[in-house]
């Protein structure tokens, strides 16, 4: 119980810092809007908007179209044997922007440069071809098309249907990995044999975020070959330490003979790791607010050790352990085979700014949480 509440306060550690740094209408909202577009119309058409080209799509359908310049922006539709008016689009306030200038400068700065700010006026539209319409149709003279009202299920049924037709290749994420990793046992058998010859217990010290477990950081460059796979590469770093204590002063303390003793055992673990691993990624399922993804990487790892050992003098009741009579480090590198397979992987979010996890084993952790950034 005790491990599983130490996991979630790191966790939560992670997610509040990672929010702090990000913006709220990039993440959600996305540099894409979705538009809805229904009509009266007997034959699939094609939809050019600012985000790409719809080919052969029939309606009702779903569009997206990029923030920069939204107001008046345009999205033509033509088809074999009709013509269409443009849907000219509005701009309106996003109010995702508000949480972003309530929690820093930073995310508010993010979402002007992304124009997250803004969302189109109306997301829906119904279209009719030209001939159909009268020449005093007044809504034909304004330029304009009628809005209509698709439900809550069919729109999220569109959106899980209907992907970008162009989608960022490119992603840079940040993580921190949490939990045993494969470093762990190699640590742990080193450490062993120094310490048991001083009879050495772990300390247990209150609110120990990092302990004898390592915490790794990862850094990670992802190409986007399709749809279902991409590869690249990641650099990461784990830290491990942990303080260990003479046993037998634990005993002393609780039945006050510290005059008997004479010394003062301390241990010191600080020990690190450097990864480097190319990686390749398969989507099981994506819509474009969610992908689920699992990854297999293999590379090396230079595992660094250390351990030191120092041994106190008591120099009386009234004066602590300050004379260090004996101490002693070990210290050695080992080069070995790094490896990290995430059956499980999630990330949500919009097209360009998501929010991910993964859970695995290996060099990264068991579970792996973080940003990414994609473009």
């Amino acid at each position: 119980m005790k491990v599983i509440v130490s996991s979630f306060f790191k966790i939560l550690f992670v997610v509040l810092l990672a929010t702090s740094f990000t913006s709220c209408a990039t993440i959600f909202s996305g540099t894409k809007a979705d538009i809805f577009i229904d009509g009266d119309v007997d034959e699939p058409v094609t939809i050019s908007s600012s985000a790409g080209e719809y080919k052969d799509v029939t309606l009702p359908t779903m569009v997206e179209v990029k923030r920069r310049q939204l107001d008046g922006q345009h999205i033509q539709i033509s088809s074999e044997h009709h013509a269409f008016d443009d849907i000219v689009l509005q701009k309106d306030f996003n109010g995702w922007s508000i949480v972003s200038a309530v929690m820093d400068v930073v995310p508010l700065c993010v979402d002007l440069m992304t124009n997250a700010v803004s969302k189109p006026k109306f997301d829906q539209f119904y279209i009719t071809p030209i001939e159909n319409l009268s020449a005093d149709d007044s809504l034909r003279k304004n330029g304009s098309i009628p809005i209509t009202t698709l439900n809550h299920d069919t729109r999220a049924q569109l959106r899980s249907q209907q992907l970008s037709v162009k989608y960022p290749r490119h992603e840079i994420n940040g993580t921190l990995g949490l939990g045993p990793n494969q470093a762990d046992r190699s640590t742990h058998r080193f450490v062993d044999g120094l310490r048991q010859p001083y009879h050495l217990e772990k300390e247990g010290e209150c609110f120990d975020l990092i302990g004898d477990s390592y915490v790794i950081g990862k850094l990670e460059y992802h190409y986007r070959l399709n749809r279902k796979w991409d590869i690249g590469a990641m650099i990461a770093w784990g830290y491990s330490k942990e303080n260990y204590t003479d046993d037998e002063y634990y005993y002393a303390v609780e039945q006050n003979k510290l005059d008997n003793r004479d010394t003062y055992t301390i241990g010191y673990q600080k020990c690190r790791t450097f990864s480097f691993a190319p990686s390749v990624r398969y989507t099981w399922y994506e819509t474009p607010t969610y992908r689920l993804f699992s990854r297999v990487s293999l590379g090396m790892m230079r595992h660094h050790l250390n351990f030191s050992v120092e041994e106190w003098k008591y120099n009386g009741p009234t004066k602590p352990y300050h004379s260090i009579v004996n101490e002693g480090i070990t210290d050695k590198t080992e080069w070995r085979m790094a490896y990290q397979f995430s059956p499980i992987g999630i990330s949500v979010g919009s097209s360009n700014f998501r929010f991910f996890c993964e859970l695995g084993y290996g060099c990264l952790g068991v579970m792996n949480t973080g940003v990414s950034v994609c473009f």
